[in-house]
């Protein structure tokens, strides 16, 4: 499975979907709420995709969080080993999106894709939208012990 999927592509996957959107910074989570890809699921970049300390001198300004944590992160938003999971952002996928997709083939899912464009050709392209919140089952608890490190065994 290629890293990037296009919007045409994305239009025709329906088996095991999830998507996430992962769009950043401060305003990320209301802007998801006022218009997202329909059943898109937020993920939030500073409490989600991280633990993020006191002092970011020790750690950076995203360190990974505990993997335990994340895996609960993961049962939350519904995705099982089977999902085909499709992640965009509004930076053209190239911050938020791409560390998502990182984090989750780091820790062990298969199918994992970023949105080619992001947010505006999901648009352009005709997507579905949505606003307010999706409703979507928890999955069960997906356990590894440790994040597949480095970026080249994936």
């Amino acid at each position: 499975m290629t890293p990037i999927i296009s919007a045409f592509d994305l239009k025709n996957l329906t088996e095991n979907l999830v998507i996430l959107d992962a769009r950043a910074g401060k305003d990320a989570y209301h802007n998801y709420l006022i218009k997202h890809i329909k059943e898109a699921r937020f993920i939030d970049l500073d409490k989600d995709l991280a633990e993020i300390g006191e002092d970011a001198a020790f750690g950076g300004r995203h360190p990974l969080p505990n993997i335990k944590k994340f895996g609960e992160t993961i049962s939350l938003l519904g995705i099982s080993e089977n999902s085909h999971i499709v992640v965009y952002d509004d930076k053209n996928g190239s911050n938020a999106a791409s560390r998502t997709w990182w984090m989750l083939k780091s820790f062990g899912l298969k199918n994992v894709q970023v949105l080619d464009g992001g947010i505006q050709i999901a648009e352009k392209e005709g997507l579905k939208f949505s606003s307010g919140e999706e409703t979507f089952q928890k999955s069960e608890l997906l356990k590894t012990k440790n994040w597949l490190l480095p970026i080249s065994s994936l």
